[in-house]
C-alpha cells in the first residue's frame, strides 16, 4: 500500500559555481560604500518514479566586505552571507488525486538581501547588520472531482526571525504563521476558468510596531479572506486572471477599536508567454501583514518578472537576460504615544496614529556564454525602503534608506543531464 515511495525510475543532478566581484553603496542604510568579493554555488535535483516525485534546490553565497568610502564607525558589516533551501515532494495516491509538500528556507544578511528574494523581510526601522531568516512549509491535496472542476485542500506554516543582530532585541522569533486554504476551480468553457477560494490565517507577532514612539510588542492577527478567481487565455501566448473578495482580521491591538476589521481583496494579473520572452505583472491589494517586524495594514503591491533571450541561434543559446521590479505600499493604524495635547478650546484629538511603509525593488541579469556551461555574469540590484509616522515621534522620522549593489562573475555548471547545462528557453 505503500507503492507510492517505492525506488525513484529516474534523476538528475546539477552543480553550478561562481565566484564574483560585487560594489555596494547605500544612503541611509548600512555602510555607504564597500567592496565585496567572493564565491557562489548552487545544487539542484529530482528524483521521479512512476508514483512519486522529489526536487530540492540548495544555493548560497558568501563574500567579504571592505568599506572603501566614509561612513559612520563600524556601519559596514565585514562578511555578506545568503542561503537558499527549497524542496517540494509529491505522489499519486489514484487516478484523481495528488498529495504535495513544498518547503522553503532562507538566510541572509543585510547585504545578502537581493530583490528577487521573495522570502526576505524587509524593515525600514534597522540600520545595522541582521542575520535574518525565514522557514516555510506547506502540505497540500488536489483531487480531481471530474474532467472539468478539480479540488485544493492545504496547510501552511511560516516562521520569520533572526538568528544575530548588532541590536540585540532585534534578534529571535519575529512572527509564527499558521494558515489553512481550500479552493474549487471550475473550467467555464474552452479557455476560461472560475475557481472561488477560502482561507483562514492566524499570525503570532512578537516585535509589532504599536506606536508612534516604535515602541515595540506582541499581537496576534486573526484573518479569514473569501475570493472568486476568474482565469482566461486571451490567446495561446497571453493569458490573465482575476480575483476579488473580502478579508475579515481581528481588529489591531492597542487601539480603542474593538471591532473586526473588514476590507476588500483584489488579484488582478497578466502573462505573455513566448518562444524566447516570458513576461508576468501581478497587482495585489490586501488586509496583509506589512512585513513580521513591523504589524498587519492595508497594501497595495505591484510586481513585473521578466525573463528574455534577445537573441537567436544556437550559439547564442545560453544568453540570458532576466529582471524582477517590485513596488509596495502600505499603512497601518498605531497608537500615539504619548496622546496628543489639545489647544486651548479645541477639542481633543484622537489617540490614533498611523504608520505607512513604501518598498521599491529592482535587480536584472544578465548571462552571457564563453563555452558550454561557463558564463559570465553581471547584475544591478537597487532597494528603496522608507518608513513614515504620524505624528512624528520625539526623535524624529526615520528616513529612507537607497542602497545598490552591482555584481560581475564568472560561473561554470556541471549536471548528468547535459541539457541542464544549458538555460532552458522562458516557454
Amino acid at each position: 500500500m505503500f507503492s507510492f515511495v517505492l525506488p525513484m525510475l529516474d534523476s538528475d543532478v546539477t552543480a553550478r559555481a561562481a565566484v564574483e566581484q560585487s560594489m555596494a553603496s547605500s544612503v541611509g542604510g548600512a555602510g555607504a560604500g564597500a567592496l565585496m568579493a567572493g564565491v557562489e554555488g548552487a545544487v539542484e535535483g529530482a528524483l521521479r518514479g512512476a508514483m512519486s516525485r522529489y526536487d530540492f534546490r540548495l544555493d548560497g553565497s558568501y563574500e567579504r566586505v571592505l568599506q572603501v568610502s566614509p561612513g559612520p564607525v563600524g556601519s559596514a558589516p565585514s562578511d555578506s552571507v545568503s542561503a537558499r533551501l527549497g524542496g517540494g515532494a509529491g505522489w499519486t495516491l489514484s487516478r484523481s488525486a495528488d498529495l504535495s509538500l513544498a518547503t522553503a528556507g532562507y538566510l541572509a544578511t543585510r547585504l545578502g538581501v537581493r530583490a528577487a528574494d521573495a522570502l526576505a523581510a524587509r524593515d525600514p526601522f534597522l540600520s545595522g547588520n541582521r542575520l535574518q531568516y525565514t522557514l516555510s512549509g506547506a502540505p497540500a491535496l488536489a483531487i480531481a472531482a471530474s474532467r472539468r472542476a478539480a479540488v485544493h485542500v492545504g496547510v501552511g506554516y511560516d516562521q520569520a526571525g533572526a538568528l544575530s543582530a548588532d541590536d540585540p532585541e532585534a534578534a529571535g522569533v519575529d512572527a509564527h504563521t499558521g494558515r489553512a486554504d481550500a479552493s474549487a476551480s471550475v473550467e467555464i468553457g474552452p479557455r476560461e476558468a472560475l475557481t472561488p477560494e477560502l482561507r483562514y490565517e492566524v499570525t503570532q507577532l512578537y516585535h509589532a510596531v504599536l506606536d508612534t514612539e516604535l515602541t515595540r510588542g506582541p499581537a496576534q492577527v486573526h484573518t479569514g479572506s473569501a475570493l472568486l478567481a476568474a482565469s482566461r487565455d486571451l490567446t495561446r501566448n497571453v493569458s490573465t486572471r482575476v480575483a476579488g473578495g473580502l478579508t475579515v482580521a481581528s481588529p489591531p491591538p492597542v487601539l480603542s477599536s474593538r471591532h473586526a476589521v473588514i476590507a476588500p481583496a483584489a488579484r488582478v494579473g497578466l502573462t505573455w508567454l513566448a518562444e524566447r520572452y516570458r513576461l508576468t505583472a501581478d497587482y495585489t491589494y490586501a488586509y496583509t501583514s506589512l512585513g513580521p517586524r513591523i504589524g498587519f495594514g492595508h497594501e497595495h503591491e505591484a510586481s513585473i518578472e521578466a525573463s528574455l533571450r534577445p537573441l537567436r541561434g544556437g550559439a547564442h543559446r545560453d544568453l540570458l537576460v532576466t529582471g524582477v521590479v517590485r513596488l509596495s505600499t502600505g499603512s497601518a493604524p498605531v497608537a500615539a504615544n504619548p496622546p496628543l495635547q489639545p489647544s486651548p478650546g479645541a477639542p481633543a484629538p484622537p489617540g490614533e496614529g498611523s504608520l505607512s511603509t513604501t518598498t521599491a525593488l529592482a535587480g536584472a541579469q544578465i548571462e552571457v556564454p564563453l563555452s558550454r556551461g561557463v558564463a559570465l555574469r553581471g547584475g544591478l540590484d537597487l532597494e528603496y525602503v522608507r518608513a513614515a509616522l504620524d505624528p512624528a515621534p520625539a526623535a524624529g522620522q526615520p528616513g529612507g534608506s537607497l542602497r545598490a549593489i552591482l555584481t560581475a562573475g564568472l560561473s561554470g555548471t556541471l549536471s548528468t543531464d547535459p541539457h541542464h547545462t544549458l538555460r532552458r528557453d522562458p516557454e
